[in-house]
């Protein structure tokens, strides 16, 4: 198949006070990244590849990375989907006193695709799911938040640094280990809770681990065309009419590599789910970024309803999630995720002391849009600020 590549060459501002700093072993890397038209770009992959340190850039464009001062000849990659990888070397960066970093952006046009040919791309990127992701056992360490939410307003907030081990996109958790937890105060009504932690419904939601949606049963045709790391990448969907026994038309997109088959990023219609991916130091993929969203109500006593104003007795809910992975270990010598007993396990019901020193001296990235609106809606209940619900509740 022919390709037409069409490269636009645009200057992508990375404007900001980008404010790198020594402190004792510490260097902080931090800015704002955005595009010729002052728009920031989100989810932005700032990373070690060779050293499994990274961080995504919030729905804002920021970005924050603390490394050590043993990482200043490491070589820092900044990519993007539809630009051009950036690389640059610790040390380098910090001597340039970069304020504004100019990337290239990288637009790939593809000869259109038929049908036939899009499911094939699909079947083959299934099919090299073993050798294009990091497929033997590794730890991830992440930060995971859930926010119960009642007639569209966060009543509960819970946030854990848990690491979780297993095998790649086909397999499900072995290990799983809840370090840090804090929470909100309980403004809930219906108070639903989970089966399960929602780390384990991250993983079984994932379109590419042929559970919820079995991607080969689906319709596939190409909508679009992008880039990533150099490579041409198709945008592709595939449809599914009564996959989730509702009745429902579910939706999935791939993002895939043309020569490498790689899959970048997942986007799932069950439970509004994005699945964002990136290479280690030898091309393998790993998950750096989740979110997803799942809607229900529950049904409240008329006295509640009468309060509420409500028309029937029924408050709609939802439950958000985000997971933002920090770090990432494939030495099983070095796995901290001892056991498999908070598998099963609400959120909630994991009860671990608030440690204030921890939470502010964790590498956390700033603030995303999804924690923003959470903590405007938390604080707008009862005027408490979140800090003090953390300090109240822990």
């Amino acid at each position: 198949m022919l390709l037409i590549k069409k490269l636009t060459v645009l200057v992508l501002i990375f404007i900001s006070t980008i404010n790198v700093q020594a402190q004792q072993n510490n260097v902080i890397v931090e800015g704002v990244l955005q595009d010729n038209s002052q728009m920031p770009i989100p989810y932005v992959s700032i990373l070690i590849p060779a050293k499994y340190i990274g961080t995504t850039s919030t729905e804002d464009g920021q970005f924050y990375l603390a490394l050590e001062k043993n990482n200043l000849q490491d070589t820092l990659v900044i990519s993007s989907m539809g630009f051009k990888t950036h690389k640059i070397k610790v040390e380098d960066y910090i001597k340039q006193n970069i304020k504004t970093l100019v990337l290239e952006e990288d637009v790939y046009e593809l000869e259109s695709v038929d049908l036939k040919n899009a499911k094939e791309y699909v079947y083959e990127a299934l099919k090299q799911r073993k050798n294009t992701f990091v497929s033997g056992s590794h730890q991830l360490d992440l930060l995971y938040r859930r926010t119960c939410v009642e007639q569209n307003v966060s009543k509960f907030f819970i946030e854990q640094y848990m690491s979780i081990v297993y095998k790649g996109p086909k397999s499900y958790i072995t290990r799983m280990q809840v370090n840090q937890s804090r929470k909100s105060a309980d403004y809930q009504i219906a108070k639903r809770k989970q089966w399960n932690h929602a780390g384990v419904y991250m993983m079984e939601l994932n379109p590419l681990n042929d559970y919820y949606t079995p991607l080969k049963k689906m319709d596939w045709k190409k909508i679009g065309d992008t880039s990533y790391d150099g490579e041409d990448v198709l945008i592709l969907e595939g449809t599914k009419d009564n996959v989730d026994k509702v009745g429902k038309i579910v939706t999935t997109v791939l993002y895939i590599g043309f020569d490498t088959h790689n899959i970048y990023k997942v986007e799932s219609s069950v439970g509004r789910c994005i699945y964002q991916y990136v290479k280690n130091s030898d091309g393998k993929l790993y998950l750096s970024y989740h979110q997803r969203e799942y809607n229900g109500q529950e049904e409240i006593s008329t006295l509640h309803q009468k309060a509420l104003g409500l028309k029937t007795p029924h408050v709609s809910t939802a439950y958000r999630h985000e997971a933002i992975v920090l770090g990432i270990t494939t030495d099983k010598k070095k796995f901290t995720a001892k056991g498999y007993e908070e598998y099963d396990k609400e959120m909630a019901e994991i009860k671990l002391p608030y440690n204030p020193d921890f939470w502010s001296n964790l590498s956390l990235p700033p603030d995303t849009a999804f924690y923003k609106k959470i903590k405007i809606e938390l604080e707008s209940n009862f005027g408490v600020p979140i800090e003090t619900q953390f300090k109240a509740v822990n």
